[in-house]
């Protein structure tokens, strides 16, 4: 449940309750007044569901940032006029840059419908509620502060702008992981201006019937690679997308939905799929006193938390919450409300990343590889270090410490091939997943995009030049992968996008004679089919039998299977994550410089994660320490002993000898 919700923590006490008010003794003293006003009125119990409650209804922050400047004025999509007409209602048109600052209170009553543990269906609603108050601060859409009390719990979150924050008495400060993006409560028809921003950029999806009102459909979705940045060692975002239901007749926002769809695997594990969906119905627009703006000061959110993976044998594991929310005060342009009060507590780890260019040097060879950097640590030495061992050869080291869940850095591969069964649904050059029509065609390929068309024409055009059935039916019958690599190696090395040594500082597999002798006719075919094409002596020369033996063997220990995590955003959710469990994500297989040197463990500090297409993503999977070895795992770290020494000795050429396998497990 932490990862679907940072601010589920433990109780803050009386006693630090006080203290942290303290702490934001600056701010105004009526709102602090107010604050104690509100909780003279409030049961403080300890309630266990309050917990979960705050969790997901507490500070939930909305699935896409707003956009940096839009214009009410100009027209040039249905969501655009579909926006122009909230706008209007609310009459936040007309207020163009005036209002400098605006200040909240409300309060919530907050109910869990059905345990955690409880049922496997939804039953009767609880007669425990819990009440609360909240008081929210916010400066033009990207700067807001909020601090929420409920069943003698207080958590907080805030954002500067650059990064967005959370308080909870369980981990302190923390940072929110992805871009910087609204507060979900003030989307429930409290901020016209935000809602406008936000939704501008949405797609007209068609109409539909809310409570008897018929609305336009908005549907926005997250990008893959906010998806990413949001996701850690055992909690991969899949999915997140958000719908705004506007009302034909008056142009109000009637309804707001969000639903996320987030994979949860352990290593050694199989994944469990936690589907979150959020439901907020406004009621009660009028207008602010004083102002012609109109806002919502009530309505009602509902929350369905769903469970679902081979692990839970009862089936689907459902978990409903309710809140109800009403507005007590709101008021524009507070005086004193500077941009000091968004500034994030000074004991917070900004987590968020630069990427940076690092050069690493091994055997005299130049190595560029994709590091990322804290940015409070951008004139620091860079996270990872290539070295060598006693044992194990070259390995890469942390040259500093790396916390659980960190990106390590990324990498491109040098070579990256589809197999043969995903050819007519990834990209050619990528290995990205096509949908739809969104491909790009080339004499029996397609690509993803026209840049990966234009970055492949090179090979493609060598390979096109040549009749490869032969070699494509040798692969197919004798189930083998790497020879189809060792054929756009050789296309990209004539057409001059790579040398032919470009893989000689990989380290090499120990060939058996057997396996040799049949790798052979693999060869032969190869060779007679650059022939046959009437290539030059020279363009070919460098395919002997000995450079194909050694790049095939080279290939073999070091290609990683590629299985994509994220799909297109066509994909059903329930059909995604189904593809996911039953290993339909894989679609290729590439090579790659820096991950190469990761050596094996089966209880790894790391691991590789694709998302989209074949750039690879290193992750730690626990805190790792300045000097510690960053190790990954081979093969699957859910097997026993006997089959991971089998497959590793087979496979990989070694026996391992870390810790868990010492051990017997």
């Amino acid at each position: 449940m932490q990862r679907l919700a940072p601010l589920m923590e433990e109780p803050m006490d009386q006693e630090e309750q006080e203290e942290e008010r303290g702490r934001r003794s600056t701010r105004s003293k009526s709102w602090k007044k107010w604050i104690k006003t509100q909780l003279q009125f409030m049961v403080f119990q300890k309630k266990p569901d309050m917990k979960v409650l705050l969790s997901v209804l507490g500070c939930p922050l909305f699935p896409v940032p707003p956009l940096s400047k839009i214009s009410l004025q100009q027209v040039s999509s249905s969501a655009q006029y579909i926006i122009q007409h909230f706008a209007a209602a609310t009459g936040c048109k007309k207020l163009g840059g005036e209002i400098k600052n605006t200040f909240v209170t409300g309060k919530i009553t907050m109910t869990m419908v059905n345990d955690l543990n409880g049922s496997t269906s939804v039953g009767t609603a609880s007669s425990v509620s819990h009440k609360g108050c909240f008081v929210m601060w916010q400066m033009l859409p990207e700067k807001w502060l909020i601090e929420l009390v409920g069943g003698g719990h207080k958590v907080a979150a805030g954002s500067d702008g650059e990064i967005a924050w959370r308080y909870t008495p369980w981990l302190g400060d923390h940072a929110a992981k992805g871009a910087i993006r609204p507060l979900r409560r003030a989307l429930q028809g409290l901020d016209p201006l935000t809602i406008s921003s936000v939704f501008s950029s949405a797609q007209f999806v068609g109409e539909k019937e809310i409570n008897g009102k018929d609305c336009f459909v908005l549907k926005l979705s997250t990008d893959q690679i906010d998806l990413s940045r949001r996701s850690d060692s055992t909690a991969e975002m899949i999915k997140h997308v958000a719908f705004g239901y506007f009302s034909q007749k008056s142009g109000l926002l009637v309804c707001l939905e969000d639903s996320s769809l987030t994979r949860i695997q352990i290593p050694g594990t199989v994944p469990t799929y936690w589907e979150t969906s959020m439901s907020s119905w406004m009621e009660d627009y009028r207008a602010i006193e004083g102002s012609e703006v109109v806002i919502a000061h009530s309505g009602k959110t509902d929350v369905l938390i769903s469970r679902f993976g081979e692990t839970l044998k009862g089936g689907i594991s459902v978990t409903r919450m309710e809140e109800r929310w009403t507005i007590d005060d709101v008021a524009f342009d507070v005086p004193g409300l500077s941009v000091d009060c968004f500034i994030p507590p000074k004991e917070m780890k900004m987590e968020f990343y630069h990427q940076d260019e690092e050069l690493l040097t091994l055997n005299s060879k130049k190595i560029w590889v994709s590091a990322v950097r804290r940015a409070h640590a951008c004139t620091g030495p860079p996270p990872i270090r290539v070295g060598l061992t006693e044992s194990a050869g070259r390995a890469v080291f942390a040259t500093r410490r790396i916390g659980s869940g960190d990106l390590i850095h990324t990498a491109k591969p040098v070579l990256a091939s589809p197999s043969l069964l995903s050819l007519d649904s990834v990209c050619y050059l990528c290995l990205k997943k096509l949908m739809g029509s969104a491909k790009f065609h080339d004499c029996g390929v397609s690509y993803c995009s026209q840049e990966c068309q234009e970055n492949a024409k090179g090979f493609y055009d060598v390979e096109t030049r040549a009749d490869w059935s032969s070699f494509v039916d040798y692969c197919r019958t004798q189930n083998f992968k790497y020879p189809l690599m060792v054929k756009r190696l050789s296309c990209m090395i004539i057409s001059g996008a790579l040398s032919a040594d470009s893989l000689d500082i990989l380290q090499p597999a120990a060939l058996t004679s057997e396996m040799i002798s049949k790798i052979e006719d693999g060869y032969g075919l190869l060779w007679n089919a650059f022939r046959k094409a009437n290539f030059k002596d020279e363009d070919v020369a460098f395919l002997t039998k000995q450079w194909y033996t050694a790049v095939l063997a080279r290939i073999r220990i070091n290609a990683f299977r590629i299985d994509l995590v994220g799909g297109s955003c066509g994909e059903d959710l329930l059909s995604l994550a189904a593809a996911s469990v039953e290993g339909e994500g894989a679609v290729g297989h590439a090579v790659y410089m820096l991950p190469s040197f990761y050596n094996h463990d089966c209880d790894p500090n790391a691991h590789i994660l694709w998302l989209q297409n074949a750039d690879a993503r290193l992750m730690t999977l626990r805190d790792v320490e300045e000097g510690e070895e960053l190790r990954i795992c081979y093969i699957d770290a859910s097997m026993g002993y006997e089959a991971r020494q089998t497959l590793l000795s087979q496979g990989f050429g070694f026996c391992c000898n870390c810790l868990r396998c010492q051990s017997g497990d």
